[in-house]
């Protein structure tokens, strides 16, 4: 079946949709609450070529940016003061950083399709790259930005120590849809 760019934008908005369900499906801890946001951003990432997958993130930020409660805890312009926003960001570049990842590994495979591994790697990136923004605007937030502050210990305990065993779980759960769903898409 020749994909088209009709299919792809489709395939890009059911995972924007899906990207935002996930916000709602979460499981609350002291400062950033467990989601399957990133479930979703990665399995994007996983089965979308990257420009399609990075604007499905992209479009799931502008949405939720000009007024769609569709953020974990609504929407606005506003929500770019909570401490969650740079990971939100973090899915956008993630997105583009790690769909390269996966771009870059396709064509050496010879039947085309990403094996689990390409995934794993792929993920960590993915992971990584959301950690990165999402620790980065959370710091400048709090101690540049509104003066509020939070020290190093507390900014790694809450945002990369509780949330990243859930992380791992859910890129290799990804890896496993995607690798299901790839053979027929």
């Amino acid at each position: 079946m020749r994909k088209t760019r009709l299919y792809y934008l489709t395939i890009t908005a059911l995972f924007t949709a899906l990207i935002a369900v996930g916000a709602f499906i979460k499981i609350p801890m002291p400062m950033l609450p467990f989601t399957l946001q990133t479930f979703f951003t990665m399995l994007a990432c996983f089965l979308l070529p990257k420009k399609y997958s990075t604007s499905a993130a992209a479009l799931y930020l502008v949405l939720g940016l000009v007024g769609l409660p569709i953020f974990t805890s609504g929407g606005g312009f506003g929500y770019a003061l909570t401490p969650g926003f740079g990971y939100l960001l973090g899915f956008i570049a993630a997105n583009f950083v790690s769909g390269a990842v996966l771009e870059k590994r396709n064509p050496l495979i010879s039947s085309g399709l990403p094996a689990f591994g390409d995934y794993i790697i792929a993920g960590i990136v993915n992971i990584i790259v959301v950690y990165i923004f999402g620790l980065g605007y959370w710091y400048l937030l709090a101690n540049v930005f509104t003066g509020n502050g939070i020290g190093l210990w507390p900014l790694v305990m809450n945002g990369f120590l509780m949330t990243l065993p859930g992380d791992i779980i859910k890129m290799i759960v990804a890896a496993l849809v995607a690798l299901r769903v790839k053979k027929v898409m």
